[in-house]
This record gives structure tokens, sequence and C-alpha cells, in this order.
């Protein structure tokens, strides 16, 4: 039921609708200042009342909205349509949080055509663009790891039957050999070993990998001397890589360098690390592995004087199965699980790991750790 007097005053009516109307109102000048606005929409943006908010705000474009130009491309679409549905902006409210809102508006005109005002309603969707963007980024991370499943199909098929290729064919070849031919049949021996020991080091990245993705891997913490350690990482690569790994000291640092870390995992790590550098170093040009002691803990960088990476390498070798993209020009074989593994490892430890690389001047990675680098 209508109250008295209502309807012998509409503009009442309007005034209270617009008082008591639970989402955001406006009117607004077409340069961008308030003409009035309802109590919902200076809640909205801050406010203690409308009269505060509309003495606050004088320049729609520069205090209100977050994106540079987005009130210009407000009344562009303004002037072309005459009207306005679902623009979506952030916002920055009086205290300086940001917030997403959706503005529904129309452009008034006077009897000859002329543009007066706008007029519209404001609804806050913070809630719903979060959503949107979690829902996007859940949809990144899919794809990407669908991407990386691809390329662990793709890399694993021929790392795997390569060698079990040779080494099914050197055992036929065996086979077929008299007793006298003992020569040939330890050249055989030899790579029948060779892409044994290749197949294996190929399934035990894949558990590493497997293991460190998954948390699983188990930690023992204790004090390492470094440069004794990393001289036992380096006799364990073999003999041939042993001759190629020069370790020094950085400018910085002339104390032995200690470090409470799980050693196994910072083996590992380095073993990664030295393996990609002597993979693409001349044979002719040492791998070098810097020590530097900082107080807030310590770094490892390994240098190698290879053919380097261009951006987008470099980008493929920090991410799991990227090698992908890095073997057309380096004809270098594996999985492309150094890199990641090591990445992983470090993040794990409290630290990082760097990349900086380009071509023809060789890659240095730095490995950066606290001085306590408990998992």
């Amino acid at each position: 039921m209508n109250e008295p007097g209502d309807a012998a005053h509409p503009e009442d009516r309007y005034r209270r609708l617009f008082e008591q109307a639970p989402w955001g109102l406006f009117q607004t000048t077409i340069d961008g200042r308030y003409l009035d606005a309802n109590p919902a929409l200076a809640r909205l943006y801050g406010y203690e009342c409308r009269e505060e908010m509309l003495g606050a705000l004088t320049d729609i474009g520069a205090q209100l909205y977050v994106d540079a130009g987005r009130r210009e491309a407000f009344v562009a679409e303004m002037r072309e349509r005459g009207v306005i549905q679902g623009f979506e902006s952030r916002i920055r409210r009086r205290d300086g949080t940001i917030i997403w809102i959706s503005e529904n508006c129309r452009e008034v005109r006077d009897a000859g055509g002329q543009p007066l005002y706008y007029e519209g309603t404001v609804e806050e969707i913070t809630t719903r663009k979060e959503a949107e963007q979690a829902l996007r980024a859940a949809n990144e991370k899919a794809q990407r790891a669908n991407e990386a499943k691809e390329r662990f199909l793709g890399l694993v098929t021929h790392e795997l039957r390569t060698p079990l290729h040779a080494i099914l064919g050197f055992g036929d070849l065996i086979a077929q050999l008299d007793q006298d031919e003992g020569a040939e049949r330890d050249d055989y021996l030899r790579e029948i070993t060779s892409a044994g020991n290749r197949l294996l080091r190929t399934i035990n990245r894949l558990l590493d990998y497997t293991r460190l993705a998954s948390g699983s891997t188990p930690t023992e913490v204790q004090l390492i001397e470094l440069e004794p350690f990393i001289a036992r990482t380096v006799r364990q690569l073999g003999s041939d890589r042993e001759k190629r790994v020069r370790v020094r000291h950085d400018d910085e640092t002339t104390a032995p360098c200690v470090l409470e870390v799980d050693g196994n995992l910072l083996g590992r790590a380095l073993s990664e690390l030295l393996t990609n550098a002597l993979a693409h170093a001349p044979l002719d040009r040492p791998v070098v592995v810097e020590i530097g002691q900082r107080a807030d803990g310590v770094i490892l960088r390994v240098i190698d004087q290879g053919g380097g990476m261009s951006d987008e390498e470099l980008r493929a070798a920090s991410i799991p199965f990227g090698s992908v993209i890095l073997q057309a020009r380096t004809r270098q074989q594996g999985l492309g699980l150094g890199l990641p593994i090591a990445q992983s490892i470090a993040c794990m430890l409290g630290g990082q790991l760097d990349l900086a690389s380009s071509l023809l001047n060789g890659t240095v990675a730095t490995l950066r750790l606290p001085a306590r680098a408990v998992v």
C-alpha cells in the first residue's frame, strides 16, 4: 500500500528509492565529477556518507580508477553507444584497498540531443573476479602439466628405447661371435655397459624428480666443509670428468666455507649442475666451481665456457622435460630434468638457483644457500 502523499510527491518516492537502494547509484558530469551518489555507493567506496564522498572525489579518472585511461575508455564507449552495460574496472577505495566493480550507465541528453550527464549503477564484483582469476590460474597450471606430460612421454620413449636397442643389438652380436673374437666381444660388452648405465641414470632422474615433486625426499642435515665435499662430488662423476673441473674461492672468501645442510640433496644438485656444464663445455676448457662465503650463507657458482643459451633456450632448460627445445641446436640427449631437479633442491634448502647465459659466452649457474639450509 502506498504511504499517504506518495502519489502527490513522486520526487519523494524517487529520493527514497535512491537513498535506500542496496546497490550504488550515481550521476556524474561528462568530464568526471560526481553530481550525486547514494549512501550505498559511498559505503562501497569507503566513505562515511555521500557528502564526504562528493567532497573528496573531484576527478573520477585520476582518483578512482586504478588503471590509467579507464575513465577515457568509459567516456569513449558512452559517446559511441550512449549506454554501457557491465563495464568492469579496478577502483581504489578511500583506504587504498583495491576492488573490482561493474558499472551500468546511460547518457542523459537535453531536448536538443546534447549530453548533460551520466547516471547509472555500480556493483562490486571482486569475489567473482578473484574466482575467475583462480580458475584461469588452475587452467594454466593444468595446461602446463599436460604439456609437461606430452614432453615426458616423447622424451622418455626416446631415452629408454635408445639404450635398450643398444643392449639388445650388441647382445645379439655377442651371441653370433666366435670364441676367438675376444677383442670385439669386449667392445660390445663396453657398449652394453654404457647403454645400461645411461638407462639407469635416466630411471634415477625420473625417480628423483618424482620424489622432489611430491615432497617425499628424506633429509638428514649435517655440517659440511664445502671444498672437500665438492671434490668428492666431482670424483663421483668419473676420472675423465674430474680432470675437467677446477674448484676455487671467489675474491671475497679466504677461510674454509662450512654449511649446515643435507649433504645428499646438495650433492645431487651440484652433480646435476656439473653434469650439465660438462656436457656443454669444450673439452679443452675447464668447468669452474667457485665458492663464496657470505654473512648470510654461501654462494656456489658453476661456470662453463660452452656455447651458451638464448633467452628461449634458458627458459626451456628451466622447465621439466624442456630439453626437447634445446636438442634441435645442441644435439644433447637427456630428459631435461637436471636443472629443474637442481632448482627444486635449492628451494627445498631455503635457497635459490639463478641461471645466466648468452650465446657463445657460456653459462653461469649460481646456487645461493642460507648458512643453515634446513629443509
